[in-house]
């Protein structure tokens, strides 16, 4: 029992170290991304708008190829001018969905801007192990059993891509069977 203590107070310093660290390399910017940008059209400077994001947070939809929907827990984030910073996030709250090994998962964030960076690690013998993604879609481990995931998406501007338009976190939590 203690054992098992042992391991959800480090998985989940783990994740909030993990998560805390992601929100702070974002960037979080807190002015709402209606801003313009300088282009030049031959000899004439337009002005372009910078992507507009929608004012509501977006909810991520979790899939699996064969159509199992999967919920996802929200963690931290910044959007519209608002930012929210969860201390640690919980994947005891995610009741795991049953999926199938080497399925693929793809995420989409409900809005027609493509996200410019996508982060999802797997959280494996308390430690997290970046997913290789091309995209929003990755592959399942082959290897039955509960498998926890965490995902940071944001937007950037695209004048610097070091200002934050947007960006959010979230876990997700799956049992792989064969």
């Amino acid at each position: 029992m203690d054992e098992i203590k042992f391991f959800n107070t480090t998985r989940t310093l783990t994740t909030l170290v993990f998560f805390s660290t992601l929100l702070i390399l974002s960037g979080c910017n807190p002015t709402p991304s209606h801003s313009t940008k300088k282009v030049e059209m031959g000899s004439k400077q337009v002005q372009e708008p910078e992507p507009n994001l929608p004012l509501k947070l977006p909810t991520p939809t979790i899939q699996s190829e064969s159509g199992i929907s999967i919920p996802a827990i929200q963690g931290s984030y910044c959007w519209g001018g608002t930012c929210a910073d969860y201390a640690s996030l919980n994947f005891e709250d995610n009741t795991p969905i049953q999926v199938l090994a080497g399925e693929d998962l793809s995420i989409d964030m409900g809005i027609d801007i493509p996200p410019d960076e996508i982060s999802i690690s797997e959280y494996v013998d308390n430690r997290n192990q970046s997913i290789t993604s091309t995209d929003v879609t990755f592959q399942l481990p082959k290897e039955p059993g509960i498998h926890y995931y965490g995902a940071f998406v944001r937007w950037t501007s695209p004048q610097d891509s070091q200002i934050s338009l947007g960006d959010t976190s979230f876990t997700f939590v799956v049992r792989v069977v064969e």
